[in-house]
């Protein structure tokens, strides 16, 4: 029984540090701060459940339709792995060329949107869903890693340890938020960009990874259909 806690610990970490590369919050930061700044503390803790709710949901969702999706469009998991891996890759890449932590393509606001103040409720828990949780915390490329996750954890029974991992991502972007403006005095711009480019390397290397195994599963089948000589 420990053995298989032991084991169960070991997969959730294995998911939980490819998602934290992809899906973590410091791009998300800078807006975060700017659009809360000047709130009430209990406005502000509303912003974060907001925002980490939506983060959840869109997870989960992604976890549970993903695969039904690929299967509605005839997408086969490893065209998607080559796919998600190219972006994976490409994601990564723009992660550890950037300048700041905020520089990633793929996760910024569209030029020139400036997060002024809102001036009713309705638009300031709107912002905390879209821009801060889609896509600055979450994008592409962590639905993109979520759904291969997912097509892995069925193969392996993985799933509790899955949706465990999806958790303790949303709830360490949670206490990130919680913490932003301590966290950006304490690191600064130099170390948010060194963590980013940490984390792109990461990216890199799980993006490598998905599309050798979308290869590796295209040779066997051109193999299999391959007639005998």
């Amino acid at each position: 029984m420990e053995q298989g806690l032991v084991i169960a610990q070991g997969t959730v970490q294995h998911y939980l540090l490819g998602l934290l590369a992809i899906g973590n919050n410091v791009s998300a930061l800078g807006a975060f701060l700017a659009h809360s700044r000047g709130l009430p503390r209990a406005k502000v803790r509303r912003i974060i459940l907001i925002t980490s709710g939506a983060c959840l949901a869109m997870l989960l969702l992604f976890l549970l339709m993903g695969p039904a999706i690929l299967g509605f469009f005839g997408i086969s998991i490893s065209s998607f792995q080559i796919a998600g891996g190219l972006l994976l890759g490409g994601l990564g890449l723009d992660m550890m060329k950037s300048r700041h932590a905020d520089d990633v393509d793929i996760k910024a606001v569209a030029a020139g949107s400036d997060p002024a103040q809102p001036g009713n409720d309705a638009h300031l828990y709107g912002f905390a869903v879209v821009p801060i949780a889609l896509p600055l915390t979450v994008g592409a490329g962590t639905f993109s890693a979520v759904i291969l996750f997912s097509d892995q954890a069925q193969r392996s029974g993985t799933i509790p340890a899955l949706v465990a991992a999806i958790g303790a991502l949303v709830g360490v972007n949670f206490m990130v938020f919680s913490f932003s403006a301590r966290i950006v005095r304490v690191v600064g711009d130099v170390g948010l960009s060194v963590f980013t480019k940490v984390m792109g390397l990461f990216t890199l290397a799980i993006g490598v990874e998905f599309i050798l195994r979308g290869l590796t599963t295209v040779y066997r089948q051109l193999s299999l259909a391959a007639p005998m000589g």
